[in-house]
């Protein structure tokens, strides 16, 4: 008899599982690693000067953001309204929208960065490395508490998958607090190059500190997603 029931459940949870949008959620959220981990590398090659494949570097990205912006289009086309969800379906969409920002900022930084080869003075060298694998490492915080989701919802929010997620939520904003100081300390390392560098450059360097900072926001805006469905 138990044999039986067993056989009879099984397929009912496999079906649960291949529906539910968090399953997509984290289909979406490889692509953000994927170029998350091209993204690093490159910029500090750039930033020291190497500017070898960058082209090349650029149109892996577009592909990733474009491979992630089908997931998004499938997870809003079939999105189930027969399964009930830890967290409103329009704040789920608004998560997945800011997951998928983080692509665009890549694909956007990349694009303008292979379009001009602007030069990073050497006294701002280690600030603009430094807040890049701030920013970087605040995408993998975030990475970790979005992987930790399937648990959290399978395991019906038990304490101890909420306390993991919630440590992971916390590095986040502890990473991207650290990335914002950094990047005043860019701006402020800018502003006072201003009279050596050429107009143009300061305002490339302004852009390079702000979107790669964006990325950081749009990683600690997930975790505050996050955090409203543990809160639930």
């Amino acid at each position: 008899m138990k044999e039986e029931m067993k056989h009879f459940r099984a397929p009912i949870t496999e079906t649960l599982r291949r529906k539910s949008p968090f399953n997509q959620l984290l289909d979406h959220m490889g692509k953000v690693k994927e170029c998350i981990d091209i993204l690093g590398d490159s910029l500090i090659r750039y930033y020291k000067g190497d500017y070898k494949g960058f082209s090349e570097i650029s149109e892996n990205v577009s592909r990733l953001e474009h491979e992630a912006d089908q997931i998004k289009g499938n997870i809003r086309n079939h999105l189930p309204t027969s399964i009930l969800m830890p967290v409103d379906k329009g704040k789920f969409l608004w998560a997945l929208r800011e997951q998928d920002s983080i692509l665009d900022h890549a694909e956007n930084l990349v694009q303008m960065l292979d379009m001009r080869h602007t030069k990073i003075p050497k006294e701002l060298q280690v600030l603009f490395i430094e807040h890049t694998w701030l920013v970087i490492d605040t995408v993998k915080a975030m990475e970790d508490a979005v992987q930790n989701i399937r648990d959290l919802v399978e395991s019906g929010f038990v304490k101890r998958e909420r306390e993991q997620t919630k440590s992971y939520i916390h590095k986040v904003h502890e990473l991207e607090w650290a990335a914002d100081q950094k990047k005043y300390d860019m701006t402020k390392g800018i502003y006072k190059l201003e009279k050596k560098l050429e107009p143009m450059d300061v305002y490339h360097l302004l852009k390079i500190a702000d979107w790669v900072d964006d990325i950081a926001d749009h990683a600690e805006n997930v975790a505050d997603w996050l955090r409203s469905m543990i809160a639930r």
